[in-house]
This record gives C-alpha cells, structure tokens and sequence, in this order.
C-alpha cells in the first residue's frame, strides 16, 4: 500500500510533512491564514517529541499556535487581518521557515528562522516590488492587481457628466 511506503519513507514525521506539504502546495499563490495555521501544527507536533525543548522554541510554537487561531478564525469569519498579524504570521509561520526550524531542530533553529524570515521578506518584496514578477506572496489578490490598484487611477463621468479621476489604492481624487 502506498500509505506503508510513505511511513517507511516518512516514518512518525508523516503527520508533519503532511502539513508542511499542504502549507505549501497553498503558497503557490500566496500565504493563507489557514496555511499558518496548519504550518504551526506540524511545528508543534515536531517538537513535542522532544525531552526537553528550548524555551524560546517553546515560546515561538505558543506564539504561533495564537498567531494561527486568530489567522483560522479571522478566515472562518471572513475577517480582514492587519499588518501587525500579517508581518509576523507570514514572515515566521509561512512554510519556507517553519520548515528549516523542523529540519535543523532544536540547536540550530533560531539562526534557520532568522535566515528564512529574511530571505523571505527580501525576496518577496524585491520580486513584486522591484522586478515586477508575479509571487502573490503576500495576500490573495495576484500582484499584478494589488500593484494595478496601488499605482493606477480610472476615470469615470459622474451623475453631472464631469469627468472625475479617482485613485484606485485609497478611493480618492488625486
């Protein structure tokens, strides 16, 4: 059977890779409330084989585990989430480091989520930013909308027949 192969291969971490897996096959297109939410399990179900997990390990897991809670169920409710719960839960719960601190364990961990929240801040921003490549990382929206409404106007006839240009980021007159 197939599920016996990937025990073998996999072994008591199957659960684990599995979540990782899902986080992302989601990221493809961006970084879900829901894909923190399952990454922080699998890093919680990683260290709780541990006798004795660092504090600060501890501390991140517990972080995150409140981090994915309101990110599932700002998303159940359809709720808009804000910068100070995206920043956090997607430069250090997206897939990318939430996989290196699994893979490198409890003694390297830390310098593997600086490294992967920097590598991932940068690289998101440059690619969208910068050089215009289409990452979607940061939101559900493709980034050639969210660059098209952050830099473009339309203009439109009002009910008096005036032509008016409206500023697609905010809504305003420019």
């Amino acid at each position: 059977m197939l599920i016996d192969a990937l025990v073998r291969v996999f072994g008591a971490n199957l659960p684990i890779v599995a979540l990782l897996f899902i986080g992302i096959a989601v990221e493809k297109y961006y970084v879900s409330r829901v894909t923190v939410f399952t990454n922080v399990l699998a890093l919680n179900m990683s260290f709780l084989s541990l006798d004795q997990a660092p504090w600060l390990l501890v501390w991140y897991g517990d972080l995150g585990l409140l981090l994915g809670l309101y990110g599932f169920a700002a998303y159940l409710l359809n709720a808009k989430t804000s910068i100070l719960y995206n920043l956090p839960a997607y430069s250090l719960y997206s897939s990318f480091p939430v996989a290196l601190v699994i893979l490198l364990g409890p003694d390297e961990w830390l310098v593997a989520l600086v490294l992967a929240s920097t590598v991932s801040l940068a690289a998101g921003f440059v690619l969208e930013e910068k050089l215009g490549l289409d990452i979607a990382h940061w939101g559900p929206r493709p980034g050639q909308v969210s660059r098209f409404i952050r830099t473009a106007t339309m203009e439109y006839v009002d009910a008096y027949g005036v032509y008016q240009k409206v500023d697609l980021d905010v809504g305003l007159k420019p």
